[in-house]
């Protein structure tokens, strides 16, 4: 399979998980396969798992290079949304909206990388510089590996091989993380590390699948691929008490062994990887990759289109009997409030659709914008 074709799988896997994530701010569980792959149990990693997947042993020889073009890609376009946002929200946070805090140093600077959702609308982006955090890890750690020298022959062997050293101590990490977050020990300050080491295996998986795992992957048949992914997951929801959800921000709400939260990133993003390569031909899997092309935009700005759609609703209500069942205290108190009209759930669906293709076109807008400027006509290093 070609490069550009197992690109085109990434891109719709991409957009299958953007979409899993605007769904479930939502609440609306269409996708979760009847419950049995409950979108908190993995969506968040799958960005983890493709970012590995690309990552380029040969960075390592520009290392500085390497992290500057991931601050100018990750950090630069977050903090100019955070700028935004932060003024945004100090509006919002004066008219009595809980979810709001006024802008200043602490929650334009710093706060991005402790918690991320200091300004509510775009809560969603914390993942971003828990990525770049990552991103940087990931290369220092396999930078410092790659100098150790190991005389036993047996460890040399595994060295020779760091994909698979890398994934082994980071899933240590990452477990005992999870240990102690169910004895209530990842609080306060150790939010942050924890968040790290919990997500950082993820990544490292992604970029052992590609070098070890994914030619003999392929080789299963879709039927059997895909049954053998159902049963599993459907002993680990049996054995887990159908509890699989997690949260990766906050490191919270493990709720079985240590191991599961790994087994059920690695099932779910398996069954979506597989239906991504099934539908790679198709119109939808071209879709699918145009949004996973979008997918930054959209998980900066879906929560705020969504706080838009309540605004002009919540305009309209006003003028209504009984304020139309619209929830006054609702809008102001929860970011991720849906109106239904005549409590009517597929009324979501209005917010679904807007969240993911306005800021495709906002995306799409300013791509544009770019092309129009004089390009470098000097080559640029690509990382």
């Amino acid at each position: 399979m070609s490069t550009e074709k197992r690109n085109t799988e990434m891109g719709i896997l991409t957009g299958i998980a953007i979409i899993l994530v605007v769904l479930g701010h939502l609440d609306m569980n269409e996708l979760s396969v009847f419950g049995l792959f409950p979108y908190y149990s993995f969506h968040v990693m799958v960005f983890l798992f493709i970012s590995g997947y690309f990552y380029d042993p040969a960075n390592e020889e520009h290392i500085p290079g390497y992290i500057g073009h991931k601050a100018l890609r990750l950090l630069v376009p977050y903090y100019i949304c955070n700028v935004i946002y932060g003024i945004i929200s100090t509006i919002l946070s004066s008219q009595g909206f809980a979810f709001c805090t006024p802008i200043s140093f602490k929650t334009l600077v710093i706060e991005p990388f402790l918690g991320g959702h200091q300004y509510g609308l775009n809560f969603p982006a914390w993942f971003v510089p828990a990525l770049f955090i990552i991103e940087v890890l990931n290369i220092l750690g396999r930078k410092v590996l790659a100098l150790i020298r190991l005389n036993d022959e047996t460890l040399g062997r595994i060295h020779a091989d760091r994909d698979i050293l890398v994934f082994i101590c980071t899933l240590a990490a990452g477990m005992a993380c999870v240990y102690l977050a169910q004895d209530g020990h990842v609080w306060g300050a150790y939010k942050t590390p924890g968040r790290i080491l919990f997500m950082l295996p993820v990544y490292e998986l992604g970029r052992l699948y590609r070098t070890r795992l994914e030619e003999k992957e392929k080789r299963i048949p879709d039927v059997l691929c895909i049954s053998l992914i159902c049963i599993v997951q459907f002993i680990i929801y049996i054995c887990a008490h159908g509890m699989l959800n997690f949260s990766a921000v906050w490191v919270t709400s493990f709720a079985s062994f240590c191991f599961v939260p790994y087994l059920t990133v690695i099932t779910g993003t398996w069954f979506w990887l597989r239906i991504s390569r099934i539908i790679s031909d198709t119109s939808a899997g071209r879709g699918l990759d145009r949004i996973g092309m979008n997918s930054f935009s959209i998980m900066m700005h879906h929560v705020a289109i969504f706080f838009a759609i309540n605004l002009v609703t919540y305009a309209i209500c006003m003028r209504l009997p009984e304020n139309g069942g619209f929830d006054v205290a609702e809008f102001h108190s929860n970011v991720n409030y849906a109106y239904q009209l005549g409590g009517m759930y597929a009324w979501k669906c209005i917010y679904l659709i807007a969240g993911i293709l306005i800021p495709v076109l906002i995306s799409g807008s300013r791509r544009y914008l770019f092309q129009l400027l004089p390009k470098p006509s000097h080559h640029r290093r690509q990382y």
